[in-house]
C-alpha cells in the first residue's frame, strides 16, 4: 500500500478504493481481537480509574502517558521509554492497550490503515483530536532547542512524561522534575521496576497543600544564578487563576539569570465545554476523576493579545505564540507560548 503522503496525491477515486480495501482487510483482524478487547477494557478501567484513585495518582497524567504510547506504535514519535514504563506501571494496562488498539496498530503496520490515532495535522490546521500529538512534538522541539543553551531545566507537574529522559541524557544541564508526592513516588517506583536509567534527574515530590514548591526546588539544589528553562505543560488547566498567576510570579522571582518559560493555555470556551459535545463529555469525565478544569484565558477576540497581557501581568514577556487550529474557522481553543523574564 502507498504511504500517506503518496495517497494524498492520488485521485479521489483511487484513494477511496484503497480505503475500502484497507477496511476489508481490517475487519477480520478486529474480529480476532474482540475477546481480548473485552478483557483488556475491563483491566484498563480497573487500573486507570481504580488504581489511580487508590494510589492518589493523577488521572490526567495517566492519559498523557497513554497518548505517548499510542504515538510510538503509530510511528509518529518513537518513545521506547514510555513503552517500557507502561509495561510496569500499575495505573495502566499494557495488555489492555494492545487488546483494544492492537487491530489498528497491526493494520497500520501491515497496510497503512489508520483511524486517525497518532496522526498529525499541519501547523495551524490542528483539530481537538490532533492537538495532543502536536502538543507533544512542539514541547519536544522546545526542549531540544534549549537543552544546550540552558544550565537548568525545571519541569513542574511533570507527571509521567519522560521527555527529560529523552533529551537530557549526557547533556551538561541540571534537570528538576516536580509533582505531587503520590504521582512522583509512583513514577520513581515504575522507573526502577522498568530498569530505566534516570539518576541524572532530580525528582522533587511536593505536597502542594502544605509546602512551597519553590522552597522545595531551592532545597533540592536549584541555583538562582543559572540560566533556566521552565517547561510547564498541561498544568494550568487544572488550577484556579490565582494559583496560575502566583506560580508564574514565583518562577520569575526564582531567577536572577536568563530565564525562559514554555507553557500552554486553554481558552475559556474550551474549559467551559462550549467547544463541542466531545469536550463537554471529556470535561465531565475529568470532574468525576477529581480533576476539574478550572483555568482558561478569554481568547475569543484576540488570542495573542490576551495571552501576552496575562503573561505581562505575571512578570513575563512573550516571545513565541502558537495558536492551534489558527488556519481553521474555529473558536480559539489552545496555544503554546514561550516567554522570557521581564
Amino acid at each position: 500500500m502507498p504511504d500517506e503522503s503518496t495517497r494524498r496525491r492520488l485521485p479521489a477515486a483511487v484513494r477511496h478504493l484503497i480505503r475500502a480495501i484497507q477496511i476489508l482487510l481490517y475487519i477480520p483482524i478486529q474480529a480476532i481481537f474482540v475477546p481480548f478487547a473485552i478483557i483488556g477494557l475491563l483491566d484498563g478501567l480497573r487500573k486507570e480509574m481504580g488504581n489511580s484513585r487508590s494510589l492518589g495518582v493523577s488521572f490526567s497524567a495517566v492519559q498523557a502517558l497513554q497518548y505517548r504510547w499510542i504515538m510510538h506504535h503509530f510511528d509518529t514519535r518513537p518513545d521506547l521509554h514510555s513503552v517500557a514504563f507502561t509495561k510496569k506501571f500499575p495505573c495502566e494496562s499494557h495488555f489492555g492497550l494492545w487488546a483494544i488498539l492492537g487491530p489498528l496498530i497491526v493494520s497500520h503496520k501491515l497496510f497503512g490503515f489508520s483511524a486517525g490515532l497518532g496522526e498529525l495535522d499541519e501547523p495551524g490546521e490542528e483539530t481537538l483530536s490532533s492537538t495532543p500529538g502536536r502538543r507533544v512534538l512542539l514541547f519536544d522541539r522546545i526542549l531540544e532547542t534549549y537543552v544546550d543553551q540552558m544550565e537548568q531545566i525545571v519541569i513542574p507537574g511533570s507527571g509521567f512524561d519522560l521527555i527529560a529522559l529523552q533529551f537530557t541524557l549526557g547533556k551538561e544541564v541540571k534537570v528538576f522534575e516536580l509533582d505531587q508526592e503520590a504521582t512522583m513516588n509512583a513514577k520513581l517506583e515504575t522507573l526502577r521496576e522498568a530498569d530505566i536509567e534516570h539518576d541524572w534527574i532530580t525528582y522533587v515530590p511536593v505536597d502542594y497543600a502544605r509546602e512551597s514548591w519553590a522552597d522545595k526546588l531551592l532545597a533540592a539544589g536549584f541555583d538562582r544564578t543559572r540560566r533556566t528553562l521552565f517547561v510547564w505543560q498541561s498544568v494550568s488547566l487544572y488550577l484556579e487563576e490565582a494559583a496560575v498567576r502566583k506560580t508564574l510570579l514565583e518562577m520569575a522571582d526564582l531567577c536572577e539569570a536568563e530565564c525562559v518559560i514554555a507553557q500552554d493555555f486553554y481558552s475559556r470556551a474550551f474549559v467551559s465545554g462550549e467547544t463541542s459535545m466531545v469536550v463537554r463529555r471529556t470535561r465531565r469525565l475529568f470532574e468525576r476523576m477529581g480533576e476539574p478544569w478550572r483555568f482558561g484565558i478569554e481568547m475569543s477576540s484576540d488570542p495573542r493579545a490576551a495571552v501576552e497581557s496575562f503573561l505581562n501581568e505575571c512578570g513575563w514577556k512573550m516571545t513565541e505564540f502558537i495558536q492551534f487550529g489558527e488556519k481553521r474557522e474555529v473558536e480559539p481553543f489552545y496555544c503554546i507560548v514561550e516567554a522570557v523574564k521581564r
